[in-house]
């Protein structure tokens, strides 16, 4: 199963499957991410900013909603870069906006 996993300011480590990311977004200082095929994205230590997210898609009424893509992303600066997986290739891009 693709996830996050972060390490807070106190040492506590977390990840998507026993915590909410809005209450811990900013408390982060470590971020990781595995893939489905459970390869370890790692981003680096210490950034100012942390983000996860993900894009879903939705079938109009149904109750259909499926996960496209994911990613994690750090402020670097004036830009925010982002590694992106696709859910159903692993395929891996980095954006930067």
């Amino acid at each position: 199963m693709a996830m996050w996993k972060a390490r807070l300011k106190d040492g506590t480590e977390v990840s998507e499957l026993d915590s909410n990311w809005t209450d811990v977004e900013n408390d982060v200082i470590d971020l990781l991410f595995i893939t489905n095929d459970n390869q370890i994205i790692k981003l680096p230590k210490n950034m100012s900013k942390y983000i996860q997210a993900k894009t879903a898609s939705a079938e109009l009424g149904k109750n259909n909603i499926q996960i496209e893509s994911r990613y994690i992303a750090f402020e670097l600066g004036n830009n925010i870069v982002r590694i992106r997986v696709d859910e159903k290739t692993n395929n891996i891009s980095i954006e930067i906006d």
